[in-house]
């Protein structure tokens, strides 16, 4: 076999071999794999699901580009340029009205599943640290071991979190104002009508999602445990949270 050359990332130990990627697999693997398939059919920009390899590991496509996982260093401000994040927004609702016609096999399992009703099979990590970038423009986005059932505002809200930022500690954008702005720029480019419901949606999944990925740490999962060694379910649900309760008039005033 190839060299194994390390790729980093925050919940998997990704490594290149040849023009492949080596991750853990889960039982969640078969669904998304499922799920990469269609996305290849219909000429959708995401990683090409390769099978698994002789230690279990999920084998996918290896896209050349350029990547940040965000941790342990941080992102480049360059990363949230106002074009990368139209074009994600993009990107995502092109996901959604394409994923809107998949239809999983009975009995799938998905390692994350949102709050109902259930629209659609959501990326839930739609961020720039899953973003590949080329020829310094956004081009797709990474890491879909996380997708699974849930309502696309649930999508949405936490794809806007992500790369407006509305992260509390987040260095990048640090201005709420702007922060308002770039949220309906954001919007806008997603094409979401209605919005009434999107902070609201946000609060409810941070929180979700917390709980989650102290649940999930707590029966093993390597990944998880190294976001609760970082102290991030306890961001998720204090500093993150209280950020949106505090500029939630604002936030929404900017979406009307």
């Amino acid at each position: 076999m190839a060299e194994e050359l390390p790729l980093g990332g925050n919940l998997n130990d990704a490594v290149r071999v040849g023009d492949t990627v080596r991750r853990r697999a889960g039982p969640w693997t078969p669904a998304v794999h499922e799920l990469l398939r269609f996305l290849e059919r219909e000429g959708f920009p995401a990683p090409r699901a390769r099978g698994m390899d002789g230690q279990g590991r999920e084998i996918l496509e290896y896209l050349n580009g350029e990547a940040h996982a965000g941790t342990p260093v941080p992102l480049p401000d360059s990363v949230f340029r106002e074009d990368h994040m139209i074009g994600a927004a993009r990107l995502l609702r092109r996901y959604h009205d394409l994923v809107a016609r998949f239809a999983p096999s009975p009995g799938a399992t998905w390692r994350l599943v949102g709050s109902s009703p259930y629209e659609l099979i959501c990326h839930n990590d739609w961020s720039p640290w899953n973003a590949l970038f080329r020829n310094g423009q956004f081009a797709l986005t990474l890491d879909w071991d996380l997708a699974g059932p849930g309502p696309r505002i649930w999508d949405v809200a936490n794809a806007s979190f992500c790369w407006v930022p509305l992260i509390a500690g987040a260095s990048a954008i640090p201005e709420i104002r702007e922060r308002a702005r770039r949220l309906r720029v954001f919007c806008d480019a997603y094409g979401l009508e209605d919005r009434s419901d999107l902070i609201a949606s946000l609060r409810a999944r941070l929180i979700h999602v917390a709980r989650f990925v102290e649940e999930q740490a707590r029966l093993g999962d390597p990944g998880m445990r190294r976001l609760v060694a970082l102290d991030r379910p306890r961001e998720m649900f204090l500093t993150d949270v209280g950020y949106l309760d505090d500029h939630r008039e604002r936030l929404e005033r900017a979406l009307r």
